[in-house]
């Protein structure tokens, strides 16, 4: 007796959770009604909302492996056209009630030939020549700059990129430039700059800091088409000590192939923190994390084969004004890993001149510290 009693009760129970939840429905269509918005907020019980007509597609990614610093095994994964990280938004509620979000304005994964194109203000397409030597470039070193940081070009100049002998041996670097976007001036004088020294490149973008894509991607391409009897490449910042005789002579040894080498971020998520200058909301991102990858300062290596491919997807790979992020989605579309080497700072506080010169490159240090360090005996 006691048995169908308690049938009865469950048999009661289903029926009224499930009017319950068609009526959930309905009210949540009959309110938000549009099928290209998602609502993101809270109910007065603190339930998560979101709205309706998310469609799911399919992309390829790669897992961690046992260290969380490389990536293999490429699998499939399901994802929403939104992916919001309802997580964060529970932690720090920095989405208002009934925010909506356009889903036709959300950045997608992939896109046909979007990424945007810039032509070359000086283009200087014969620094990686060999026809007058007979040694071979073995590293070209990518440095991204501002176009008024003229001291800073200077000290580097001046400190480690100083054994390329103004780039006839197998290191060779290039620094790269956007336009000024107030004073036409920098762009007058980055253009003599330029043609003094032979080691500039300039682009026609404007050189501000949601540019730096756009900057890195420029190099990359410079390097795939007017380098590539280079063996490697490294991309790295003008406030960075790069110990360049340390480099060439350990970099065989890291048998770089299909990956990028460098300080790596090992579990990369978008910050939702809307109070926080590095936010990124879900219309620019939309996933929970970002693919694995190396930051630019210190700065990362890789080979020539790496960069030409990455240079290959990338006009596939919507924009994404992160620099190092982009780099990575456009690595992780490749298929391609990441692996951290110890040897690549990104802090130097409390540390000795001696133990920078032990690294192979830090982030940041002043022309200055620079100068000092690569001067300094040990």
């Amino acid at each position: 007796m006691l048995i169908r009693i308690y049938k009865i009760l469950i048999f009661v129970l289903c029926i009224v959770s499930s009017m319950l939840i068609l009526l959930g429905l309905y009210q949540t269509q009959a309110s938000y009604g549009q099928l290209d918005k998602l609502l993101v907020g809270f109910s007065r019980r603190r339930t998560f909302i979101t709205g309706n007509g998310i469609k799911e597609h399919k992309i390829n990614v790669t897992d961690n492996d046992k260290n969380n610093t490389q990536r293999n095994n490429q699998t499939t994964r399901k994802t929403s056209s939104i992916f919001l990280d309802y997580q964060q938004v529970l932690k720090s509620g920095n989405f208002s009630m009934n925010q909506s979000v356009n889903i036709s304005e959300v950045r997608p994964d992939k896109c046909d030939a979007c990424f945007p194109q810039s032509s070359y203000i000086y283009k200087n397409d014969n620094l990686c020549s060999t026809n007058n030597s007979t040694t071979q470039v073995k590293l070209l070193i990518i440095i991204l700059t501002a176009i008024s940081e003229t001291h800073n070009r200077t000290t580097v100049r001046k400190t480690w990129t100083s054994i390329s002998n103004k780039n006839t041996r197998e290191l060779r670097y290039v620094f790269v430039l956007g336009k000024h976007a107030k004073d036409p001036t920098f762009n007058m004088r980055a253009l003599e700059e330029a043609k003094i020294y032979g080691d500039i490149i300039i682009k026609d973008f404007m050189d501000v800091y949601n540019n730096l894509t756009l900057k890195t991607m420029s190099g990359l391409k410079w390097a795939s088409d007017f380098c590539s009897n280079a063996k490697y490449v490294m991309k790295t910042d003008t406030d960075v000590y790069v110990n360049t005789p340390r480099l060439l002579q350990l970099i065989d040894s890291f048998k770089i192939e299909n990956e990028i080498i460098g300080r790596c971020i090992l579990h990369p998520t978008p910050m939702r923190n809307e109070t926080s200058k590095y936010y990124i909301s879900p219309v620019q991102y939309p996933h929970l994390t970002y693919p694995l990858y190396c930051i630019g300062g210190p700065g990362y290596v890789t080979t020539m084969k790496v960069v030409k491919g990455i240079v290959s997807v990338s006009p596939n790979i919507p924009f994404f004004f992160i620099e190092d992020v982009y780099v990575g989605l456009c690595n992780e579309a490749l298929g391609y890993k990441v692996r951290s080497v110890k040897e690549f700072q990104k802090n130097k506080v409390k540390r000795t001149v001696c133990w920078l010169k032990r690294t192979i490159a830090c982030h940041p240090l002043s022309p200055r510290e620079i100068i000092k360090t690569w001067n300094t005996r040990c």
